[in-house]
């Protein structure tokens, strides 16, 4: 039971890392970036497309991802360089991103709710000869498909990158003091524009996945708000990329336990899809009372110097 509920919160959580991974890059670069359902909805559309007309997997992720760039691009122009407000640009597009895939379902594939094909290829399961032989954690990690493996094994890309390279030290420093770093002649409209493309990449890939991989169909809504679930991941664990990976498992776990506690219990299914959502508020009321702590400490410590 336990090994069947971690390895369903690995799979189900590779969106939300994805999705995390992208709203963590424009985080650092001091942009909150909303529109990370919009990105994935997208390119979950892209993508059962690109697979259905070609028959390629490869294509069909490829088709998802530069469809989330597409999408971060027209969100920076809107940001970046019209200067409109990152929060109505945010829900422009996020709403731009819900209302276009919608019509492109009913007019390419003259379906007005759920698309599925036989055509679409389907995600081979890898098995990880090393790791398989491990008791208990070898029915855990492995026997997932790639594009599961893929993402939790950019977490560590991202964490290093954003520590240990000059490009992430200058998206850092963004994102702290952007008046200071472009001071000290780093192009900061640049590094935003870069973080929220990557941004979209990541977006792209986490639509791939829900749409070929998770449930091989595009449904209307599909993403179902894991973009601002990600985002309270990012919230909670402060921007770090570790954290953040795992903050988005921990709700992948409450995802899962959801779905398996009725067969368990006898619940009410409706009463148990508010767990991932119990689990978002409270992660954010911490979120809300460790900033209020932090404050009341700086307060304290202004007021006896």
């Amino acid at each position: 039971m336990l090994q069947d509920l971690c390895f369903a919160a690995l799979r189900i959580a590779t969106p939300l890392v994805y999705a995390a991974l992208g709203g963590l890059l424009t985080y650092q670069a001091g942009i909150l970036n909303i529109a990370l359902d919009g990105f994935m909805i997208v390119g979950a559309f892209a993508a059962i497309w690109g697979a259905w007309v070609t028959g390629s997997l490869v294509a069909g992720v490829l088709a998802g991802v530069a469809s989330g760039v597409a999408m971060a691009a027209l969100l920076a122009l809107f940001n970046l360089r019209l200067k409109a407000d990152i929060f109505i640009a945010g829900i422009a597009v996020t709403f731009l991103a819900y209302g276009l895939t919608s019509l492109l379902l009913a007019g390419v594939f003259g379906q007005e709710g759920v698309f599925q094909s036989p055509d679409i290829p389907n995600f081979v399961p890898l098995h990880l000869p090393g790791i398989e032989a491990i008791p208990w954690i070898g029915m855990v990690l492995s026997g997932h498909t790639p594009l599961v493996y893929l993402a939790y094994l950019l977490v560590p890309v991202v964490a290093w990158v954003l520590a240990h390279t000059r490009w992430g030290l200058r998206v850092r420093i963004t994102g702290e003091a952007e008046d200071a770093a472009a001071a000290a002649g780093v192009a900061t409209a640049r590094l935003k524009l870069q973080t929220m493309l990557l941004s979209g990449l990541f977006c792209g890939l986490g639509g791939a996945y829900l749409s070929l991989d998770y449930v091989t169909l595009f449904s209307r809504g599909m993403t179902n708000e894991r973009g601002l679930i990600a985002l309270a991941a990012i919230f909670f664990a402060r921007g770090r990329p570790f954290g953040t990976a795992a903050v988005a498992v921990l709700f992948g776990a409450a995802t899962a336990l959801a779905v398996r506690l009725p067969e368990m219990t006898g619940t009410a299914p409706q009463l148990l899809e508010l767990v991932p959502y119990a689990v978002t508020l409270l992660a954010l009321i911490a979120v809300g009372l460790r900033s209020l702590r932090s404050r009341g400490r700086y307060r304290t410590q202004h007021f006896d110097t």
